[in-house]
């Protein structure tokens, strides 16, 4: 989802097959998916008639000039201004875009298998798909060095393989990607690991996303980055192509959305300010993954402030400290079952008392609840002595997410020694210690 589409063809509804149209499909990475027809699938006899006449189409159909299949979902049409124009033109906007099949809706039953890639993922469970090995001659100076990778083996490139339920099963994977070029003068060796899931039945677009999105958000936490896929690939069991030897190649289909956040990795990744890579939890992985996307509905809301907290944004306000609290609370209020703010505050800093960054922190509660009646009932700010803002408000926000980060680690199945070792091993500075803030008003 991070190159730019534009496929020429001929477009038409489900329902009429006969009453094709021609015109361009354009997807722009974190903008849109528009698709611009000459003329109209209604009955309008003019270009004014058409831009008056706005219609959502739940399925649209195109077949491209290269022979490929395509399905857009959920689309909203506009239509042209030039109403000297003899006839009209009309642009879609559309949510989903599926190249190489065609399909009637997201819940549709129709693939066995995605194939997702995370820019995130490879840093975080480093693939290990390339050997390089040195050679010294007789001088200990160097005389060669081979670079090598095994051909696709799927015993061999499979990290890790998680049962989910009995229909669905997720694996690890790593892999190589090796192009070359005229007379391989600049060949290109990329290594990566991505995410596969397999599903005994046929599936819907719609279960798959369940899988996705949930993972992008482990992943999420996991970094303390926020976590997108940028390709997913599915396949269905009747579209392959068929080896002399018997063996199926499935061909690759499609599924692009617009994301509004970048897909791509946007900066220097450094993998010691992740919250915890691959190898740190490898054994626990299993358990954890189940966990987070098996009791998915009790924890969704809850994460989903959390990933909004750790976004780099260019500056604070104090949306950002009701987003953390209102997570703290919401998490307190699933899973402490306490009934007031102060009694959940007081209980959930005593449970993770033995962890050094929250020892250290001292948060005062008054201050949490007097800010947090203060930004978020707009009380009066005589009433409360203990409102918080600016560098303030600030550290105290810096606080409580490192609190609401224990509270999910915990909730996915670590212990507070683990999760003690785990947030001191980090140098990401959403976990720095709270008095550099301090130190610098």
């Amino acid at each position: 989802m991070i190159e730019r589409i534009e496929d020429k063809g001929y477009w038409y509804l489900p329902e009429k097959p006969d009453e094709t149209i021609a015109g361009i499909l354009t997807y722009t990475p974190n903008e849109s998916i528009s698709l611009e027809l000459i003329g109209s699938f209604g009955n309008e006899k003019n270009s004014f008639e058409a831009l008056f006449n706005n219609k959502k189409e739940k399925v649209i159909y195109g077949i491209t000039a290269d022979a490929k299949k395509i399905t857009l979902i959920n689309c909203h049409s506009s239509g042209s201004r030039n109403f000297s124009c003899p006839f009209s033109i009309i642009k879609y906007n559309c949510q989903y875009l599926i190249r190489g099949k065609h399909i009637l809706s997201l819940k549709e039953p129709s693939f066995f298998k995605a194939d997702v890639s995370f820019p995130l993922l490879t840093y975080w469970c480093y693939p290990e798909a390339l050997r390089n090995v040195s050679y010294f001659n007789k001088e200990e100076k160097f005389s060669t060095i081979t670079i090598s990778f095994d051909a696709y083996d799927e015993a061999k490139n499979t990290i890790n393989v998680i049962q989910i339920d009995n229909n669905t099963e997720l694996y690890l994977t790593k892999g190589i990607n090796y192009s070359g070029s005229d007379f391989f003068l600049t060949p290109k060796l990329e290594q990566y690991t991505s995410l596969e899931i397999h599903k005994q039945d046929d599936s819907s677009i719609e279960d798959y996303l369940s899988i996705i999105f949930p993972y992008e958000q482990f992943l999420s936490l996991a970094t303390l980055e926020v976590a997108q896929c940028s390709k997913i690939r599915l396949y269905d069991r009747n579209q392959f192509q068929q080896l002399k030897n018997g063996e199926k190649i499935y061909h690759k289909i499609e599924l692009i959305y617009v994301q509004h956040e970048p897909n791509s990795v946007p900066r220097k990744i450094k993998p010691h300010n992740f919250l915890f890579d691959y190898h740190t939890i490898e054994e626990q992985y299993p358990y954890i993954i189940r966990k987070w996307c098996t009791e998915s509905e009790d924890i969704a809301p809850i994460r989903t402030h959390l990933i909004e907290s750790i976004k780099n944004k260019t500056f604070f306000s104090s949306i950002d400290f009701l987003i953390v609290i209102q997570a703290l609370e919401g998490f307190c209020t699933r899973f402490r079952k306490e009934d007031a703010l102060s009694n959940m505050l007081n209980s959930v800093i005593l449970e993770f008392s033995g962890i050094d960054k929250i020892k250290i922190d001292n948060i005062c509660i008054q201050e949490v609840i007097d800010s947090r009646n203060y930004y978020s009932h707009f009380m009066e700010r005589v009433k409360k002595k203990h409102i918080l803002d600016g560098v303030e408000l600030y550290v105290l926000t810096h606080k409580l997410r490192k609190l609401l980060i224990c509270c999910l680690l915990q909730f996915i199945g670590f212990d507070n020694s683990q999760i003690n070792v785990i947030l001191n091993n980090s140098n990401s500075s959403l976990l720095a210690s709270s008095k550099i803030f301090e130190e610098s008003e």
